[in-house]
């Protein structure tokens, strides 16, 4: 479904048999076939009507995790990817991320 990161972290948000949504983070020092750093389940996936943005929603202990994909408007154009964190108090932490291709072994 996605596969994106930044000069520290690299995320991906998979959809299982199951239908189950899934988020998936590797710190960068780790290789993505070890095991994952933090491991989200059960998503919710919110898309506006004409396709253009996907929110990927996860909670976490007291925080909720919102994955806020945009889809380039122009042919060939670079997706955008937002990560937002909200803890208990209601800070938020916000992250932009690159998309990067998909290796080889996920496809």
């Amino acid at each position: 479904m996605a596969y994106f990161g930044d000069g520290q972290f690299t995320v991906r948000i998979d959809k299982l048999r199951s239908g189950e949504i899934r988020y998936l983070c590797w710190h960068k020092s780790n290789s993505i076939l070890a095991k994952p750093n933090l491991i989200l389940r059960h998503g919710k996936v919110n898309e506006t009507p004409n396709g253009e943005v996907t929110e990927f929603i996860f909670h976490h202990n007291e925080s909720t995790f919102i994955v806020e994909h945009i889809v380039s408007k122009m042919e060939g154009g670079a997706n955008y990817f937002f990560i937002e964190v909200t803890d208990n108090q209601q800070k938020k932490s916000t992250w932009k991320m690159n998309q990067m291709p998909i290796p080889k072994y996920f496809q």
